[in-house]
């Protein structure tokens, strides 16, 4: 099995993190345990688990410039103008992803490697 990433491995694949705590990224790299385990490639069991603890620390609030639209509650802005105030949400198209794996480009990313690593369908 391959070796679970430490805080800082997450801090220098992803330096948006880097003045993130290292107690802040154990706890969303223990969370995405949950998510990552062994039944993953090898080649994307790190990756993974550092892809879901960054989507994780931008959803809360923590890193950078995407954290900042998170905790301004404005990941899902499509758009935004300033004179007269016009503010326009994304509209969930029915392939978006569940839950809020498609708010972040680390959701995203993470999405893709799951996919990868899922199990198939099983036929009766």
């Amino acid at each position: 099995m391959t070796d679970a990433p430490a805080p800082a491995d997450l801090k220098a694949r992803f330096p948006a993190f880097a003045a993130v705590p290292d107690a802040a990224v154990a706890a969303a790299l223990a969370e995405a345990a949950a998510r990552v385990d062994a039944t993953w490639a090898p080649a994307d069991f790190a990756l993974g688990r550092m892809l879901y603890a960054a989507h994780v620390m931008t959803l809360d609030g923590l890193g950078g410039p995407e954290a900042d639209l998170a905790r301004a509650g404005a990941l899902d802005l499509r758009s935004l103008r300033s004179g007269a105030l016009h503010i326009e949400r994304r509209e969930a198209p029915a392939e978006a992803l569940s839950g809020t794996l498609g708010l972040t480009s680390y959701g995203r990313r993470f999405h893709e490697a799951m996919r990868r690593n899922g199990a198939g369908a099983a036929v009766v």
